[in-house]
């Protein structure tokens, strides 16, 4: 059901997790830029893995609190044909690289310079930016094909394939 909500609601979610979180920093110049090249609304991507939990990809793969986006616009996503055991494949990939040492988890500086000049294949093996850790959708969705994805391609993927749901919105006040 696509409903605003207040963030405490969110910091309470009962789930299920995990929940895909896209967000717009209507005040941030990255984020601007992010949505300014891709002709998207939201500038971010991540996901949300339990309460008041996201794991997002900053500076490196990184768990934070609901409150560090408390003046965006966000976004939750999820499948509702998702099974138990295909939630728990997700929490235990995610939750696995949150775990790995920083250096493993950088943020893929590289890539986001490819995609701002349209090289899309100009990326650091095993690094990721924000959307590409879209890619633990391969786990439970044998349709799931982007590389590279931007906030926005990942957006509409999950608009256009049928499956995905919108669990609601956050729009600070």
């Amino acid at each position: 059901m696509d409903i605003n909500y207040p963030l405490e609601y969110w910091r309470d979610f009962p789930g299920p997790y995990p929940q895909m979180v896209f967000a717009d920093n209507a005040r941030g110049l990255f984020a601007y830029g992010v949505k300014l090249k891709t002709k998207g609304f939201y500038g971010h991507f991540m996901w949300l893995i339990g309460p008041d939990e996201l794991a997002s990809q900053w500076f490196w793969f990184q768990r934070q609190q609901l409150q560090h986006y408390n003046k965006c616009y966000l976004k939750f996503v999820h499948n509702p044909l998702w099974t138990d055991l295909d939630r728990i494949k997700l929490l235990i990939a995610i939750k696995s690289d949150l775990d790995l040492p920083v250096y493993k988890t950088l943020y893929d500086i590289p890539g986001v310079v490819g995609q701002l000049l349209g090289l899309d294949w100009f990326n650091l093996p095993g690094f990721d930016f924000c959307s590409e850790r879209g890619k633990y959708l391969t786990l439970v969705d044998n349709k799931y094909d982007l590389k590279y994805p931007t906030p926005k391609d990942l957006n509409v993927w999950t608009k256009n394939s049928g499956r995905y749901e919108v669990s609601g919105r956050y729009c600070p006040g």
